[in-house]
């Protein structure tokens, strides 16, 4: 898959400070293909995302990709 950008490209956001199952759903309403990877080594599956709070995403934000790209959002919770 390409990060190149087509018509209809989107821009990844910064979605640091928010809670992993709002991230999730409003990145997938933009067309984006989303898993959240725990940030934490004490925990390695995110489980209630709504509990974990996002501190970093790939690619960067304000990258442009095309509809269906994957996206990686780290999310921390103690």
């Amino acid at each position: 898959m390409s990060n190149s950008a087509g018509p209809d490209s989107r821009t990844v956001p910064d979605v640091s400070g928010q809670d992993g199952a709002t991230v999730r759903r409003n990145l997938e309403e933009l067309g984006f293909t989303v898993t959240l990877s725990s940030a934490n080594p004490k925990y390695g599956t995110v489980t209630l995302a709504s509990n974990w709070m996002a501190v970093s995403i790939q690619p960067p934000p304000g990258t442009v990709v095309n509809p269906g790209y994957p996206v990686v959002v780290r999310v921390y919770k103690e």
